[in-house]
């Protein structure tokens, strides 16, 4: 009779888990999975599958050979954000949001799985495509991304002498290591080799995620830092620097403040705006309202930093000063 007791015991205990992933699964949808998905949800524009890329296109009726946009989002994956690319396409900036690897729904399923190994070449096709666009004009093309995004763009722009301008949100000065199950990859490679890249120390449960990416700057030899720091005295265009002094998901106002002294160490020839804010989340691309935490109560949060007053009003002022950003170079003022 004991062991049947024990049997009885152990399916109750199944079932309580069982019970309880399901509830913390339904909350993650209800109360946090909607909140990241409606920001990844395609909408509006047209979807663009050409020259083994994919993305979304948005770009005002009657719009030509104006200043436009190649958006990048950052480790949520999949589209970046709709709402943000429709405003700037709005305003008559034509605008495409470049997927590159799936979000958390696993789309678009052409991707890659995770951010790990990506071809710098997949975003060079994409600058090329864009130059092709009648409503594009092709020596005004700004990069804009945002967290691992802001890092690429920073990357990108340091090859492509031909960009026209880089607005790069919560960025990263280093190259820092892919994000997949193996925690071994780069991040991205150039003609097939992986770009030297920093790792983060080990994650503290409970602990903001900052904490991993001081400590694996301080773990990196100076060589190492050197080798991973982005040349960014090789862009050829201004660059809007846009970051919160309250991040806690890695330490992008350092890495601002890193960005501006290099460029000014090396005698900078463009014009260079460094923002930052004092009570603002991680996720400062767009405009309205933000997310400042992320996961279920008691069980896992991820903490962006910053409240919700704080990120609404930087990222409306940063969208703001985005836009000027955007008019300065379709003017040539």
């Amino acid at each position: 009779m004991k062991w049947i007791r024990r049997v009885l015991w152990g399916l109750l205990a199944l079932v309580g888990v069982a019970v309880l992933l399901a509830g913390t699964g339904l909350y993650f949808y209800l109360h946090a999975g909607r909140e990241m998905a409606a920001l990844n949800t395609p909408h509006g524009g047209i979807e663009i599958r050409e020259h083994g890329f994919i993305g979304r296109f948005y770009a005002k009726p009657g719009t030509t050979h104006h200043t436009a946009v190649l958006m990048l989002g950052g480790s949520n994956g999949g589209y970046p954000y709709s709402n943000a690319a429709q405003d700037l396409a709005d305003a008559g900036y034509p605008t495409f949001g470049l997927a590159y690897f799936r979000d958390f729904a696993g789309r678009p399923a052409e991707l890659p799985r995770y951010l790990a190994g990506i071809p710098l070449e997949y975003f060079f096709r994409a600058l090329d495509w864009m130059k092709t666009r009648p409503e594009v004009n092709p020596d005004k093309i700004v990069l804009m991304g945002e967290s691992r995004g802001g890092e690429l763009v920073l990357l990108l722009a340091s090859m492509r002498p031909d960009v026209a301008g880089v607005i790069t949100y919560s960025p990263s000065n280093y190259v820092w290591l892919g994000l997949d199950r193996s925690y071994s990859q780069p991040a991205w490679l150039l003609h097939g080799k992986p770009l030297p890249y920093l790792k983060p120390g080990p994650y503290r449960y409970g602990q903001p995620t900052i904490g991993m990416f001081r400590a694996g700057i301080a773990a990196a030899t100076p060589e190492q830092r050197a080798a991973a720091a982005i040349p960014v005295e090789r862009i050829h265009a201004p660059v809007l620097l846009i970051s919160s002094k309250a991040d806690m998901l890695w330490p992008s106002a350092d890495a601002a403040d890193a960005v501006a002294a290099r460029l000014k160490a090396h005698d900078f020839a463009y014009p260079v705006q460094n923002l930052q804010f004092a009570d603002s989340s991680h996720l400062l691309m767009g405009f309205g309202p933000g997310i400042v935490k992320f996961g279920i109560p008691v069980v896992w949060m991820m903490n962006f930093g910053g409240t919700p007053e704080g990120t609404r009003k930087a990222r409306d002022a940063g969208w703001a000063a985005a836009k000027a950003f955007l008019a300065k170079i379709e003017t040539g003022r």
